[in-house]
């Protein structure tokens, strides 16, 4: 989205065949999203040969300094079924303090955070939260977080 009163002409996203605003694909996006949550995972590793899980780890590692940091918001945009901010979360820090910090992950499909929920559930990680959002009208102020991440959601946003 442009800020209001900016000169920047908006950028068409990616739209599915057969929609023709951006309401109509958000809409067929997300039911695609929320049929194929239960194997969305297992279609990340074939179709990536697996490097996805690699890509991730390499993210948690470039900002492991931020990641240290109490009092730093990192927010996962698109965050699926939770793969990369389960990867920030599980990322090696260096540091004395037993507090890291507070992930927020962010998605509008449903079922997606039913599923990451599921895997946050099965180890005792940092602070974390998953939370139903649309990407493109995010419900948080501006200068709320200190990372801003996301792994595959920029290709399928309307605008």
């Amino acid at each position: 989205m442009n800020p209001p009163g900016s000169s920047r002409a908006r950028l068409s996203g990616t739209r599915p065949s057969g929609t023709h605003d951006e309401t109509a694909a958000s809409r067929e996006v997300r039911e695609m999203f929320s049929r194929i949550a239960p194997r969305y995972d297992l279609l990340n590793h074939l179709l990536s040969l697996r490097f996805d899980v690699m890509w991730r780890k390499r993210l948690a590692r470039r900002f492991a300094h931020i990641l240290a940091r109490p009092d730093a918001r990192v927010l996962d945009v698109c965050c699926g079924t939770g793969d990369l901010a389960l990867a920030l979360a599980d990322a090696p820090i260096t540091s004395a303090s037993s507090e890291h910090a507070c992930l927020v992950g962010a998605d509008f499909a449903h079922p997606m955070l039913v599923r990451a929920r599921e895997k946050a559930a099965g180890g005792a990680r940092r602070r974390h939260e998953f939370m139903e959002a649309d990407a493109l009208s995010l419900p948080f102020p501006g200068a709320t977080f200190d990372l801003v991440d996301t792994a595959f959601g920029f290709r399928n946003l309307a605008n």
